[in-house]
């Protein structure tokens, strides 16, 4: 009797590995390659935006500056000051990145 109730879990352990594999294989195929959102934003430049202070790394962008999306990506944001692309952390407003630099 016991080897009655045993069989079925013996049977869902050995197809288990097969599930998560395919499973892994499905979300691989489906998931969206990461966008470089310092290539997108030297690609699609917009005018400079005129600011009061220089922007550094970690400061916030005032709520009068207007952010461009990078098509792909939620997370961050870009404007333009002094020829240069600045990344911009969407949610909360942070410059993480200046021109070239990191």
């Amino acid at each position: 009797m016991q080897r009655r109730i045993l069989a079925p879990f013996v049977i869902l352990a050995a197809l288990m590995p097969a599930t998560v594999s395919f499973a892994a294989a499905a979300e691989a195929k489906t998931a969206v390659p990461r966008v470089n959102v310092y290539q997108y934003a030297m690609d699609n430049p917009v005018a400079d935006t005129q600011l009061k202070i220089v922007p550094t790394l970690g400061s916030s962008v005032p709520a009068s500056v207007a952010l461009s999306p990078c098509e792909g990506e939620k997370t961050y944001v870009y404007f333009y000051y002094g020829g240069q692309p600045v990344i911009v952390e969407q949610a909360t407003r942070s410059i993480v990145r200046i021109g070239q630099s990191n």
